[in-house]
């Protein structure tokens, strides 16, 4: 032990061993020279310079060298073995752990859920499984590039991982989905202060060289003793809540309910519907009259999105466009109506304008506004003509892409609109980050507001700012005579609702332009209220 200690070179150890042994026949000589006398030491001399005395010097000579070569090659066999195993640690790290952040990866969870599970069955432990993904990961990406997104991961598995407590693991499984893992029997009064504590502890803003990001997050919850048995049953239920937390902002977290796998299911199927739908010409385009408010002469038809379903029958764009926009079903199929929508647009007679709906989706496509203007081409119809109706999830973001998209369309001539309430309002005052041509706003939902008492009210002052800030206004949700004289009381220039009668398809567009007779009587009506009024 002191020679490893003073001597860590193995090669070294076995010749200074194999010298030792090599010294030991002059020793031997020298101590039989003290105790033999003269004449015994000559004869012992005589025997060392002889042949075999000679050999007897020569041969621990050469043991020293053989040991001392044992130790070279010990020695390189040691460093060699030692290299092999950090290697193979660095490997086994590397297949365990994510690169950007250092958390344990996919692989990592696989592996412990299922030793955790299989002490579940033999009755001795349970698990929560708590499946994160970060609220607008893509804008930030998008907005200021993937090194303020990968500080943003780091940032948050840095605080996940400093929030968890005993019995929590935290994973990253890819992208901008993180697990925590928590083993222990933990019920749901404490997963849920678990949970309502990320706020504070996780999702705060993180300082990216392009300036301070804020983050928030949803989570989706999965109980092992709600019927999942594997990883991937797990992973599946969580993800399943996640949706359902994504759908609802009052909440940033879900539990997983056997209701919600039957949703998942019926979802899909509806997703697998709407593809073949799309292939076999089952969506179709219907209209509805945009009016004056004063002559009730059209000035344009909003168009609306229509799906023959084989088993559920006509199914509006309400029951439908949700489910497309999280399944990247929207692009196709908005990309579809607008075509058919100019196309249709490029027969009616008078040069009246079209009104088609536009998703976020769509405007976060750099290529949007370029197939825009093609297909504005192709039907020869000119952009004033197409009013894009700015969904809210689209006003709800100020990505560039977005924003290039709608300057590059107004620019050319194509007129910008949006129609839910906040958004219109925020249109007026002006605050939005791109400007609007005009503004949809919708009597229901001002009436929902106001009540009937202070409807016309809140309806002149929205107009007032309408006025004071240039921005015309189309009133929509007029389904009345009421509602109409409330409307032309309030000063809108136009008018749109159930008054005008349904919606149709674009075979009697033509023919709504041809005859206003149905809406003669209104028209008479209207004035004959105001007269009163």
């Amino acid at each position: 032990m002191m020679l490893n200690s003073y001597v860590p070179n193995a090669c070294k150890r076995y010749a200074i061993a194999g010298l030792a042994i090599a010294m030991v026949a002059p020793l031997v000589a020298i101590v039989g020279d003290l105790l033999a006398g003269a004449d015994l030491a000559r004869a012992g001399m005589n025997a060392l310079v002889s042949p075999f005395g000679l050999a007897a010097i020569a041969a621990p000579l050469a043991i020293t060298g053989f040991i001392a070569g044992l130790g070279h090659r010990h020695d390189r066999l040691v460093r060699q073995l030692r290299s092999e195993r950090a290697a193979t640690e660095q490997l086994r790290k590397a297949a365990y752990h994510d690169s950007l952040t250092g958390l344990r990866n996919r692989h990592a969870l696989s592996e412990d859920v299922d030793r955790i599970l299989a002490r579940k069955a033999a009755g001795s432990s349970s698990l929560a499984l708590l499946l994160f993904d970060l609220d607008r990961f893509k804008f930030i990406n998008d907005t200021l590039g993937h090194a303020a997104g990968d500080a943003v991961l780091k940032a948050l598995g840095s605080r996940l991982q400093a929030y968890c407590r005993a019995g929590q693991r935290v994973y990253r499984l890819g992208g901008d989905e993180f697990v925590v893992l928590w083993e222990g029997s933990p019920d749901r009064e404490t997963v849920s202060g678990f949970c309502d504590g990320l706020g504070r502890a996780v999702f705060r803003p993180v300082d990216c060289p392009g300036g301070s990001v804020d983050t928030a997050g949803s989570v989706g919850v999965a109980l092992s003793n709600g019927g999942a048995t594997t990883l991937s049953d797990l992973l599946k239920h969580a993800d399943l809540a996640l949706y359902d937390a994504k759908g609802d902002p009052e909440v940033n977290y879900r539990y997983f309910t056997k209701n919600m796998d039957a949703d998942f299911r019926r979802r899909h199927q509806l997703e697998n519907d709407m593809r073949e739908g799309i292939a076999n010409g089952a969506f179709h385009v219907d209209y509805h009259p945009v009016v004056k408010a004063d002559t009730l002469s059209p000035t344009g038809f909003t168009a609306r999105l229509r799906w023959n379903h084989p088993e559920h029958g006509a199914i509006a764009q309400e029951g439908f466009m949700p489910l497309a926009e999280t399944r990247g079903l929207i692009v196709p199929i908005g990309n579809w109506m607008l075509e058919r929508g100019l196309s249709d647009a490029a027969g009616w007679q008078q040069q009246l304008e079209i009104t088609v709906p536009v998703s976020g989706v769509q405007l976060r496509d750099p290529e949007f506004a370029a197939f825009v203007l093609q297909a504005l081409e192709a039907t020869r119809i000119s952009p004033r003509r197409l009013v894009c109706d700015v969904q809210p999830n689209a006003t709800s973001t100020d990505s560039q892409i977005v924003l290039a998209n709608l300057e590059r369309l107004r620019e050319n001539g194509v007129q910008i609109v949006v129609s839910e309430l906040a958004a219109s309002i925020a249109g007026l005052s002006m605050t939005r980050a791109f400007p609007v041509d005009r503004v949809r706003l919708d009597l229901r939902s001002i009436k929902a507001l106001a009540g009937e008492k202070r409807l016309s009210q809140m309806l002149t002052l929205f107009m007032q700012l309408a006025s004071t800030v240039e921005t015309p206004v189309t009133l929509i949700g007029v389904d009345s005579a009421e509602d109409l004289q409330c409307a032309a009381a309030a000063g809108a220039v136009e008018v749109q609702g159930g008054f005008a009668g349904a919606w149709h398809g674009a075979g009697k567009t033509t023919s709504f332009l041809t005859s206003m007779d149905s809406l003669a009587p209104l028209v008479a009506e209207k004035n004959d209220l105001l007269k009163v009024g």
